[in-house]
Order: C-alpha cells, then sequence, then structure tokens
C-alpha cells in the first residue's frame, strides 16, 4: 500500500504496519488508521501518522521512559493488561510544544495503548486527579 504523508514522503507499507483504531482518538475520531515511525534522531520521541489524513500527526512518546512513576497511577486492570502483554503493547503519551512559556508538556491523563499483535490502539482517560493533561517536561 502507497502511503502519502507529508511527515514521511511517498512510502510503501505492508498492512502490519497500519495500526487499526476502531474508535479513533478523542478529537480525533473519523482517523482510525495510523502507523508508528521511529526516528533515531529524536529518540525516545516518535511519531503517530495519520493514514487517513496526509498532512497529520502527532508526536508521542513511551511515558515510562521519563517517569518510572507513571505506572502507579494505571487503574489494575490495564496494569495486568500491560504486565500480560508487555511485548506486543506499548504506551505512549501525546507530546505538545506548545506548553507555558514554550515548553514541551504531556498528556498523561489520555495515554494511547497499542497492541501490536492485534494491531490495534485506544485512547483511553486515567481517573486519577493528580494526573495532568498538560504535564511538563523538563
Amino acid at each position: 500500500m502507497l502511503v502519502e504523508n507529508l511527515f514521511i514522503g511517498d512510502k510503501q507499507i505492508s498492512e502490519q504496519e497500519i495500526i487499526h483504531f476502531p474508535y479513533g482518538i478523542i478529537g480525533l475520531e473519523n482517523y482510525t488508521k495510523f502507523m508508528v515511525v521511529e526516528n533515531p534522531n529524536f529518540k525516545p520521541f516518535c511519531w503517530l501518522i495519520s493514514l487517513d489524513q496526509k498532512d497529520f500527526a502527532i508526536p508521542v512518546v513511551n511515558p515510562f521512559l521519563l517517569m518510572k512513576e507513571y505506572r502507579m497511577q494505571f487503574p489494575l486492570e490495564l496494569t495486568q493488561e500491560l504486565r500480560e502483554n508487555s511485548n506486543c503493547c506499548e504506551v505512549f503519551c501525546t507530546v505538545s510544544p506548545k506548553g507555558e512559556q514554550g515548553s514541551v508538556t504531556l498528556n498523561l491523563k489520555g495515554p494511547i495503548l497499542i497492541d501490536y499483535l492485534k494491531r490495534e490502539g485506544r485512547q483511553v482517560i486515567l481517573n486519577s486527579d493528580i494526573l495532568s493533561i498538560s504535564y511538563p517536561l523538563n
């Protein structure tokens, strides 16, 4: 399948690279097909690139690489699911470069979960009052 995207150019991809979001992402419910693209120059950050809209991508990062204590805020059933599928599941938080005074922030309250075996993704809203939708990265 040929993908035309502003962020990666024209690229031939396989069906195995497509992550289906049956319910979309909050605010982007009509975008249901994405792929995760890593750039070695920007690790640990990645792009979640829309295959439905050629000029749309979301910067994301695995929050556990930046804050180990984040895992303690996950509900028990979600923690068990991640632990059981640790080899094929990944958690991402969206990154916003438009925080206060130009800071980069993470949305810790609405992580994106990707199951690479099922080729499926979903965004969940965590119920913790101490999690921020604009947590500043230092």
